[in-house]
């Protein structure tokens, strides 16, 4: 079930937010868990919600145990529990795949098998969310284990906090002690809609997933499906298409989400920021997934060391966790180099102190914009082979064709007119919803209106792979 279909908007938020209105205390922490679990179990396949019911009962018992347990060894053999657990239902889902192919191409180029012997390995299905709910029991654990946070004791509470469906298959990642104080609220005095702001921010990020996001998905893909025959202009254009394709599908899916809490009367942490107004790589990492930026810097380049270190320790401590920041990401070694990739953008921007002294704001922005977006070429690409090809073609390798047929030209209409909006236009969280006129409400209803005539020709959020 996504946000974006018909079966969601008319049947699934109407019947939840409804009898959740009429309900306090213990049954409306019910009714949020077990309509998240329907929500979930809709989302894919049934059984997905096994491993995420897993996770809740197995990190609730050890949170507790952990809190009434004296003894450092113990409590550190608690948390080990919970990382072992935790890390290898996510390696098992999301990583034995990967691991089996590369595994089964050594032994076939060592001549010691076939890669047929491998094919069984390779059908594992990824429940969607996996990486987004097990973080954030993790954080959860980790806290409690540093004592940073009180143990949950109710366990309703805590399930909600896990599965609460607007955050659940794609984020934003949310803390224990963002979410569970306002369910606890929303608990003793019953859910109190922020009606306005979340219809409108729900409405701004529907348009962007079905107006903007789908459309530039089906005028991209099929340029990416020969990037050997991409000659320059067509592959830049299908680059730029591709960020703007991204982002605005991931933005569009967090605006909703938001959205969708406001309507509980909950508010989620703000993901995006206009990340390609950023003016270095740091700078965009404060604004691109943030919640995913906060919990790498707390719990793995902190933990490694962070600052608190010679400066080459301080970037290898960079690079391992966005290596292992984009391997988060899917089980592709392309998704290791665009970490990769980024984490040499950051280690680059910290070495030349000249980049804001010699760099106008404008320079900058444009400067870390390309450099972002080159990087997406792995992000997107399904393997080396593919990526070298569209590196290729984005130097000229492949030569410049003539002919531009129609949906060329209607791609190149739309990344210009996604561009205008990503780098001139407020971010949606910045929008004065009190003091928009009547000609943009009457634009934002239209785009709905559109935006539900469209919802069945659309795509699967990018991020529900992750």
């Amino acid at each position: 079930m996504l946000f974006s279909s018909l079966e969601f908007l008319v049947l699934f938020l109407p019947l939840t937010l409804g009898f959740a209105l009429r309900l306090r205390g213990q049954p409306l922490l019910r009714w949020i868990a077990l309509s998240s679990v329907i929500f979930y179990a809709f989302a894919g396949h049934w059984w997905f919600v096994v491993p995420m019911l897993v996770t809740t009962a197995v990190d609730y018992a050890v949170a507790i145990a952990i809190e009434r347990e004296a003894r450092p060894r113990r409590r550190a053999w608690l948390l080990g529990a919970s990382l072992l657990g935790n890390l290898g239902l996510l390696a098992y889902f999301k990583y034995s795949s990967l691991l089996a192919r590369t595994a089964g191409e050594a032994l076939v180029f060592l001549g010691l098998g076939s890669s047929t012997s491998w094919s069984r390995w390779l059908e594992v299905t990824l429940p969607a969310g996996i990486s987004f709910y097990t973080f954030q029991t993790l954080a959860y654990v980790i806290d409690v284990w540093r004592g940073q946070a009180p143990a949950e004791r109710n366990f309703i509470r805590f399930a909600s906090f896990v599965s609460f469906f607007p955050h659940l298959v794609a984020g934003p990642l949310t803390r224990h002690y963002q979410l569970i104080p306002q369910l606890a609220r929303i608990a003793a005095t019953g859910v109190d809609p922020r009606w306005r702001d979340g219809i409108f921010l729900f409405c701004v990020g529907l348009a962007k997933k079905a107006l903007i996001a789908d459309r530039l998905g089906n005028l991209v893909d099929p340029l990416l499906a020969r990037t050997g025959e991409l000659d320059l202009p067509r592959a830049w254009l299908a680059l730029l298409g591709y960020a703007l394709q991204i982002y605005f599908d991931f933005s569009g899916y967090t605006d909703m989400a938001i959205g969708l809490g406001r309507l509980f009367g909950i508010e989620l942490p703000v993901n995006f920021w206009s990340p390609y107004k950023a003016t270095s790589p740091r700078d965009f990492w404060r604004r691109w997934h943030i919640t995913l930026s906060l919990w790498l810097r707390d719990y793995l380049y902190i933990p490694l060391g962070g600052n608190r270190c010679s400066r080459r320790r301080r970037r290898l401590n960079l690079m391992i966790t966005m290596v292992l920041g984009g391997l988060w990401h899917g089980a592709r070694w392309t998704f290791a180099a665009w970490g990769t990739w980024h984490g040499a953008l950051l280690v680059l921007h910290e070495a030349v102190p000249a980049w804001e002294r010699a760099l106008s704001p404008f320079a900058q922005r444009n400067l870390t914009f390309v450099l972002v977006t080159l990087g997406w070429v792995f992000f997107r690409a399904e393997n080396f082979a593919q990526a070298g090809q569209w590196f290729v073609a984005l130097a000229g390798g492949h030569g410049v064709t003539a002919a531009w047929p129609p949906e060329h030209l209607a791609l190149l209409g739309l990344v210009a007119a996604g561009l205008v909006i990503v780098r001139g236009c407020p971010n949606s969280l910045e929008l004065p919803l009190s003091r928009l006129g009547v000609l943009p409400q009457m634009a934002l209803a239209t785009a709905t209106v559109a935006s539900l005539l469209l919802v069945n020709f659309g795509s699967r959020f990018l991020y529900f792979q992750f």
